[in-house]
C-alpha cells in the first residue's frame, strides 16, 4: 500500500517543483541584449581604441609645445575624444570653406585627413601678422594665398609632430600633403567606410576650435596588430642607457671632413681683380704658427704640417682647442693681406 502524504511533504514537494521551474526561467531573464548598428560596425575593439588615445596623448602635448611656438603665448590642447564612424559623416563635419590637409601615412600607403577648425587657423594668422591671435569677426571665407603661406610651415612642424608620435610603433614617413579648402573634394575612402576620428581641443587666450585627425578604417588595417597595450608599453620603455651607447657606436663609424687650415687673410675685390699668375699672396700667418684643424667646420685641434710619405701633407695634432675658445678661432680678424711683387 503506498505511503499517504502529510501535508507538510505536500508542501515542501510543490516548493521544490516550484524552485526547479524558476531555475530554468533564470538564464533566459538573465540574458544580456546587447545592440549593433550595421551602419557603424566596430572595426576596432576597445583596447586598439584605448591604445590610439594614449599614443595620440602625446600628440596632443606636441601640439601645445608647437601651437605655442608659433603663437608665442600659452596654448592648451587636449585629447577631446575618439570615436569610430562613417567618413560621409566625418565630411559633414568640416566647415565649407575649410583648411584640411590629406596626406599619405607611409609605410601602409594609406591615406588620412588632419583638419584645422577655422577660428584656429585664422588665430595663427592673425598672431603671425603680430595681432592678438584672435579670430573674432572674421567671417567665413577663403585664405588667401599669403595666409597658406603662413599656415603651411606651422602644418610641416605639425607633420613632424605626428611623425614622432607614431615612433614608438612604427617609423612612418608623411609625404603627399595637400591643402583643400572644399572638404567635398577630399575622396580619400568610400563614404561608408569605417574612420577612427581624433578631436584635439585647442584653447588659447583669445581663440578655441578643434583639431581633427581622421584614419581611415584600412589605412590602419596594417598596423592595428601592433596595438596591443603590451606592444605600446614594450616600445616606449627600454633601457636608455642601451640606446645611448648604441647611437654612440653607430656614431663611431660616421665620416666627417677635417680641414686643415695653413693660412687665413681678406683680399680686397680690387687686389683680387689685379692678381694674375705668378703673384705671390702674403699672409700674417708665421711659418712657425700651428695650422687649425677643423672637424665638419668646426675648430677642434692645432697641428703642425709636414710634408708625409707619397708625397701627401699630413698634419700632427699639437693641441686640443678648448670648446670655449673654438668661436676665437671661428671669428678671429686678421690685417689685410697684400701682393707681394714678383
Amino acid at each position: 500500500m503506498a505511503d499517504i502524504l502529510t501535508q507538510d511533504e505536500i508542501d515542501a514537494s510543490l516548493s521544490a517543483a516550484d524552485g526547479t521551474s524558476e531555475a530554468k526561467k533564470t538564464p533566459e531573464a538573465q540574458r544580456i541584449v546587447t545592440s549593433y548598428d550595421f551602419k557603424h560596425p566596430a572595426r576596432v575593439n576597445k583596447d586598439q581604441l584605448r591604445t590610439l588615445e594614449n599614443l595620440h596623448d602625446n600628440f596632443a602635448r606636441l601640439l601645445s609645445c608647437t601651437f605655442s611656438g608659433a603663437m608665442r603665448a600659452v596654448v592648451d590642447v587636449d585629447t577631446a575624444f575618439v570615436d569610430q564612424t562613417t567618413y560621409a559623416e566625418f565630411i559633414m563635419s568640416l566647415s565649407n570653406p575649410s583648411c584640411s590637409y590629406q596626406f599619405t601615412l607611409g609605410p601602409t600607403n594609406g591615406q588620412a585627413i588632419l583638419d584645422f577648425a577655422m577660428p584656429v587657423t585664422f588665430a595663427f594668422v592673425d598672431r603671425i601678422f603680430g595681432g592678438k591671435g584672435s579670430s573674432q569677426g572674421v567671417e567665413a571665407r577663403q585664405m588667401s594665398q599669403i595666409e597658406m603661406g603662413v599656415v603651411a610651415k606651422v602644418v610641416k612642424r605639425v607633420v613632424e609632430d605626428l611623425e614622432a608620435t607614431w615612433e614608438p610603433i612604427l617609423r612612418v614617413e608623411i609625404s603627399d600633403i595637400e591643402l583643400e579648402t572644399n572638404p567635398e573634394f577630399m575622396q580619400i575612402t568610400a563614404a561608408s567606410e569605417i574612420v577612427i576620428l581624433l578631436a584635439f581641443e585647442v584653447r588659447s587666450a583669445n581663440a578655441s576650435g578643434l583639431v581633427s585627425l581622421c584614419y581611415p578604417f584600412f589605412t590602419l588595417e596594417s598596423i592595428l596588430p601592433r596595438l596591443g597595450q603590451q606592444t605600446y608599453v614594450r616600445a616606449r620603455g627600454g633601457n636608455r642607457d642601451e640606446i645611448l651607447a648604441s647611437n654612440r657606436q653607430r656614431l663611431t663609424k660616421t665620416g666627417v671632413p677635417v680641414v686643415a687650415e695653413l693660412g687665413r687673410g681678406t683680399l680686397s675685390v680690387g687686389e683680387a681683380r689685379r692678381a694674375k699668375v705668378g703673384d705671390v699672396l702674403l699672409l700674417e700667418t708665421h711659418t712657425d704658427e700651428p695650422s687649425v684643424l677643423f672637424v665638419d667646420e668646426r675648430p677642434k685641434f692645432l697641428g703642425l704640417p709636414f710634408a708625409g710619405p707619397h708625397g701627401k701633407k699630413t698634419v700632427k695634432i699639437a693641441e686640443v682647442i678648448d670648446p670655449a675658445d673654438e668661436e676665437v678661432y671661428v671669428n678671429r680678424s686678421r690685417p689685410t693681406p697684400r701682393l707681394a711683387a714678383r
